[in-house]
């Protein structure tokens, strides 16, 4: 899975999300060839979106819009086409209140939920919470070289 990225993001945050994308494409089994557009969004837009899909009144740090249902569905794609998996929208003044509210980095913000993202790409939803936390978990250990 490549990553599109639309609107403004600096390098060091594309780094950082190259780190992540190579350790969710290792652990999924997913072809280098999907394309996921990722954009850069405001507050506003971001409660658009946020009201338009999922009828919630309020912005979101993240916002994930699959064009499959889960994992299955996209390993049943042609892995040497382009096949677009979705579009991901982050709310970069969200993710730096975060960041602060939970005395991460704005990197480690960024690569917590771009990582909650990519789940919700491949299926996992807040319906099983301990499932979808436990398996951020574990990418996130990864992706910061923690044992």
């Amino acid at each position: 899975m490549k990553f599109h990225f639309n609107g403004y993001f600096f390098e060091n945050e594309k780094d950082a999300f190259e780190d992540v994308r190579k350790v969710f494409l290792k652990k999924f089994s997913i072809s280098e060839n999907f394309l996921l557009h990722i954009h850069s969004v405001s507050d506003d837009y971001s409660k658009e979106l946020n009201e338009h899909y999922f009828q919630k009144d309020y912005p979101t740090d993240v916002l994930t819009i699959p064009l499959y249902k889960d994992l299955a569905s996209i390993h049943k794609l042609d892995k040497n086409k382009h096949e677009i998996l979705g579009d991901l929208f982050l709310n970069r003044k969200l993710i730096k209140k975060h960041a602060k509210k939970f005395t991460k980095t704005l990197i480690e913000e960024y690569q917590l939920v771009l990582v909650h993202g990519l789940l919700h790409l491949i299926g996992y939803s807040h319906d099983d919470p301990k499932k979808l936390s436990s398996i951020e978990n574990t990418i996130l250990k990864k992706v910061w070289n923690e044992k």
